[in-house]
């Protein structure tokens, strides 16, 4: 029966260590590379900043120099000459509201001034009296028309008068004959019955006239 024996002591033995050279070299290789890799990022991170402060430093300049150049128009002096036409603008304004003013006046009076007449004589129409014209002024009116007898005439007249824009405007002239025919129309003058051809005057017949028309009805 044998046995062995070790005579080698485990003291005596090689000791290996779990960190060597190489895993140092590798541990200071992932250390260089993080910290290369950070410092990439705060170089990124200050270049950032440093164009936003850029940015910030330019407008911050433009609005100071907007802000003097209106300090600098506010203490200037008003030009005379932009004061004179700023004057001369308003009143050329003025004037031609007033202008426009006196115009608006002038056609409302016009429009409602010689209506109510001209409605009067549509409101007087009588059978067998016609209107060939009229005449219509301030204080003075004019009519030309012709009726087929004085009897007609007379009621025409009498309507004419219960208008209220004719009632306080008496007539002051009248002519009425009878109508002679026109030369080389006798074939014509033949058809038409006889008839009277009257003028009725209000006021002075030398007035100028503001409305005149041609009317005719039956």
């Amino acid at each position: 029966m044998s046995q062995q024996i070790n005579l080698i002591s485990p003291l005596l033995l090689k000791k290996r260590y779990a960190f060597g050279l190489r895993e140092m070299a590798l541990g200071l290789g992932v250390i260089l590379a993080a910290a290369l890799a950070w410092g990439g990022v705060l170089h990124y991170q200050a270049g950032t900043l440093e164009t936003r402060a850029a940015q910030r430093e330019a407008l911050q300049a433009t609005a100071q120099q907007e802000l003097d150049q209106l300090n600098a128009a506010a203490t200037r002096p008003v030009s005379a000459l932009l004061t004179a036409r700023v004057k001369a603008t308003q009143a050329q304004v003025a004037q031609r509201e007033a202008l426009l003013a006196s115009i608006g006046g002038t056609i409302e009076h016009t429009s409602t001034g010689f209506s109510p007449h001209l409605r009067a004589l549509a409101l007087s129409s009588t059978d067998g009296v016609w209107l060939n014209g009229f005449t219509l002024a301030q204080g003075h009116v004019a009519l030309k028309g012709s009726a087929l007898n004085a009897g007609l005439l007379t009621t025409y007249m009498d309507r004419l008068g219960k208008q209220t824009v004719f009632s306080g405007m008496p007539f002051s002239g009248m002519d009425a004959a009878l109508a002679q025919s026109a030369e080389g129309g006798r074939a014509d003058a033949a058809q038409r019955p006889e008839h009277i051809d009257f003028s009725l005057y209000s006021g002075s017949r030398e007035k100028p006239s503001a409305d005149q028309g041609d009317a005719h009805g039956q």
